[in-house]
């Protein structure tokens, strides 16, 4: 007999019983949910579901009460995008509604034992989304999820069959480390980009006759401020949004992730110039954040050194074997061998009132998205 367990904190729950679940999931370990609950201002109300089989954890999801207008990387953001200010429909909303799966992040949105069978599985995969439908109803709420990824077939399944609108997310950049040294990647990219040969070696060089010194922290008391100044510094430059995280976000990163938060930074003389915040489970690494003080730094390339070729470095040497790197830069993250994955956002009312206008939008989204992103397509084949 099952026992359904719902929790609005982390702490509540076993980290070593979830993490057990969640693998080589990034965004859905205990660490990475943990620190967005304590160093968010002002975070989502959580809800951490937990299915257990004669008391031991089998199975699990979280999903967010995201309020109208309340937070800065909303579904309103993603399929509003310009027009969210656009007079006719500012005041239109998809929200509130019940986000599910980790903030700010990618992977698997549901976790499974290793030791259920498929067919057990697939219950399970009914029974968090009757679960997760229920707490949407009683919050009077909608339902959707983002980033959701072609491996995840059960779930599109799922969703198509409980009548989900869906359309096109951001595509994300990703590089299986398929190389056993730094020199056979810069072969391997200058072969399908021939430009990167002279590129790569020249970007390096220039930063370091720049002064610029790369250096991979662990200790990172004495530089905790000025790397949450960096990261801040630039949030502000490319958004509008104030930032959501809290001074001390560093300390906690790094308190529950250990070694698995990897800080590349620069250093010009005693100053940190940049930083990019990478994070590891298993086999698996995510830059999440990247800070650089461009007045500090000026043409010295910093950041395709301390975002692409030390990681790059370091996940070769650690055995890693993929890194994930965000949306965005499309062209310039292929150059070095970085491919797009397709990712889709599910939706669905929590009325029937608005449906024929939200089905339209979910359409022209669609196409929208698709042509906006049809280069991808071209980028995804390069060097197969």
């Amino acid at each position: 007999m099952l026992e359904v367990k719902v929790y609005n904190q982390m702490s509540l729950i076993d980290k070593e019983c979830w993490d057990r679940l969640a693998g080589d999931n990034i965004f859905l370990c205990y660490a990475w949910l943990k620190t967005f609950e304590e160093a968010t201002i002002k975070p989502p109300l959580a809800y951490y579901i937990t299915l257990y089989d004669k008391g031991k954890l089998t199975a699990a999801s979280v999903c967010y009460y995201d309020k109208k207008k309340d937070c800065s990387r909303s579904i309103d953001n993603i399929l509003l995008g310009r027009f969210i200010n656009v007079k006719l429909i500012k005041n239109f909303s998809f929200l509130p509604g019940i986000m599910c799966g980790s903030k700010n992040g990618y992977g698997s949105h549901f976790l499974f034992s290793k030791e259920l069978n498929k067919k057990d599985t697939i219950n399970l995969y009914y029974r968090l989304m009757d679960i997760i439908e229920h707490i949407a109803e009683k919050n009077n709420a909608s339902v959707y999820f983002s980033n959701v990824m072609n491996k995840e077939r059960n779930l599109i399944q799922i969703l198509h069959e409980r009548g989900y609108y869906k359309t096109f997310g951001l595509p994300l950049n990703y590089l299986n480390i398929e190389w056993s040294s730094f020199q056979d990647y810069k072969k391997f990219v200058s072969k399908v980009h021939p430009s990167m040969k002279k590129t790569i070696p020249g970007d390096i060089n220039k930063s370091r006759k720049a002064g610029i010194e790369i250096r991979k922290l662990q200790n990172i008391e004495e530089h905790w401020e000025r790397i949450f100044q960096l990261l801040k510094m630039n949030h502000d430059k490319h958004n509008k949004k104030a930032f959501i995280l809290k001074p001390d976000y560093i300390l906690k990163l790094k308190n529950n992730f250990g070694n698995d938060a990897v800080f590349f930074t620069a250093f010009k003389g005693n100053e940190i110039v940049g930083v990019c915040i990478e994070l590891k489970k298993n086999k698996e690494a995510a830059l999440t954040r990247v800070g650089v003080d461009h007045d500090n730094s000026k043409k010295d390339l910093t950041y395709f050194n301390i975002v692409f070729y030390e990681p790059i470095k370091e996940a070769i040497e650690s055995k890693i074997e993929t890194i994930y790197c965000g949306n965005a830069l499309y062209r310039m993250k292929s150059r070095r061998g970085f491919k797009p994955a397709e990712t889709f956002i599910f939706y669905k009312p929590n009325s029937g009132k608005l449906n024929y206008i939200i089905k339209l939008w979910f359409v022209i989204h669609k196409l929208w998205m698709k042509r906006k992103f049809s280069f991808t397509k071209e980028i995804q084949n390069i060097g197969s």
